[in-house]
């Protein structure tokens, strides 16, 4: 972490450790804008507890920063038996694949409330929520005079005038978000304990996408340790890919530090408790009045976060891309593969677009080895050969999602270019050839 300023602003982070909550988390230790005073860990989000306990130490040991104190809260929700899907808890249990650091615990562990409650010093403290509110509710409910010691909280949650993002319930659209619906009873009591909260949900994420330009500028501009910790985590992450990843709580935990990056309506909000809409936060006259990010300066925001990453001053440039030899773009139409650009370039930065009628295909650009021919691969492809990449003839694959732009470095040789699907289908696009 930087050196902090005296302009600092305490800030205390209940999270769930989603794959997201990490790169917040990360960018928040190499802000010295914060002093992160406490992190809380919900345990009825993504990570489990006692296990997320291991991860945040994991992390704070990987930023030098394991003097924070970390606690844990409760495993159920307020009220209901909501829960995230097996599968990405236990990936969030696991650390989403980091190798992070095994940090022993100290003894004499506080809850989550305990720590709360201790934390939220009556000079005011910022709050950021990255996964359900249960937390911050039960501790309001433990000590009815904490929400005065709140300067204010930032929530990472809420849909209002776009679509949730839960789909199990069967409403056409999802009108729920995952933080709100696990445990919405803790989302109403505390947009409606009297704090000043700032909502950050999916009407402002949804200006924010990770795309492959951006990992292409993180790559370029990663020299620390939570810079290239960030890096693995959004490259390791398949919803990058497939267009389906935003920076939910990295943009909120940006909105801590800027609050200009979003643009914010004061709405009047409540949380759907009953059976029909669970966990909608909808717009209702007799709501809580909120600050709702409804819109977000993308570009603003993408740079502060590679800055703070990688810890740049304020005057130092951000390392930028080389302009690319050539731009092509992949389409699959629903039946075939296509490649539109030059069949041969000169070496260096070739940039990729990928575009699909059908959900869950991606595309890859490979590197033709010599062992096969063009024709060798395509009839083994036509064939449905289920053989490594190597077998056919191909290594160094660079998939290309269908947000932003994906570049390779593509150095004199020829390349295949493919498009694949999540249940192993496999088409030839074309080649093209890079001459020296």
């Amino acid at each position: 972490m930087g050196p902090s300023t005296e302009a600092a602003r305490s800030v205390v982070v209940d999270t769930d450790l989603a794959s997201d909550d990490l790169v917040a988390l990360s960018f928040l230790l190499s802000s010295t804008e914060v002093d992160l005073v406490a992190v809380t860990v919900s345990g009825t989000g993504e990570v489990r507890c006692p296990q997320g306990l291991d991860v945040i130490r994991g992390l704070l040991a990987v930023t030098g920063d394991d003097d924070i104190p970390v606690a844990c809260g409760r495993s159920a929700p307020l009220a209901g038996d909501r829960a995230f899907p097996t599968e990405w808890r236990d990936a969030a249990d696991d650390a989403w694949d980091l190798d992070l650091p095994k940090v022993a615990a100290p003894s004499g562990e506080r809850t989550a409330v305990e720590l709360l409650i201790e934390a939220l010093d009556p000079d005011g403290v910022t709050v950021l929520t990255l996964g359900p509110l249960t937390n911050l509710a039960d501790a309001f409910r433990a000590d009815p005079d904490l929400a005065g010691n709140v300067s204010s909280v930032v929530v990472m949650g809420g849909a209002v005038d776009v679509p949730g993002n839960v789909f199990d319930e069967g409403a056409e659209p999802p009108v729920a978000e995952w933080n709100v619906y696990v445990d919405p009873t803790a989302a109403a009591e505390v947009f409606g304990s009297g704090v000043l909260v700032t909502m950050v949900g999916l009407d402002a994420t949804s200006e924010a996408p990770i795309t492959g330009d951006f990992l292409e500028l993180l790559r370029t501009n990663s020299h620390t340790e939570p810079a290239s910790l960030v890096l693995t985590l959004l490259e390791n992450n398949p919803l990058v890919y497939s267009g389906e990843a935003y920076f939910w709580d990295p943009l909120a935990a940006a909105v801590v530090v800027d609050p200009g990056l979003v643009m914010t309506e004061t709405i009047p909000i409540s949380v759907v408790t009953g059976d029909r809409d669970l966990g909608q936060t909808a717009r209702n006259a007799g709501g809580d009045p909120l600050a709702v990010a409804m819109g977000a300066d993308a570009a603003a925001f993408e740079e502060l976060l590679i800055r703070t990453l990688d810890q740049l001053e304020p005057d130092h440039p951000i390392a930028t891309l080389p302009p690319p030899s050539a731009e092509m773009a992949i389409t699959y139409d629903g039946t075939d593969c296509s490649l539109a650009g030059p069949t041969a370039t000169d070496q260096g930065r070739v940039r990729f677009t990928f575009e699909s009628s059908e959900p869950g295909w991606f595309a890859g650009v490979v590197h033709l080895t010599g062992d096969r021919t063009t024709a060798q691969i395509t009839a083994a492809i036509e064939a449905g050969e289920q053989l490594r990449l190597d077998e056919l003839g191909l290594d160094r694959p660079t998939i290309v999602g269908s947000a932003g732009g994906t570049s390779v470095t593509a150095e004199p040789d020829h390349y295949m270019v493919l498009c694949g699907s999540e249940v192993g289908d496999l088409l030839i696009a074309g080649t093209f050839a890079v001459d020296s």
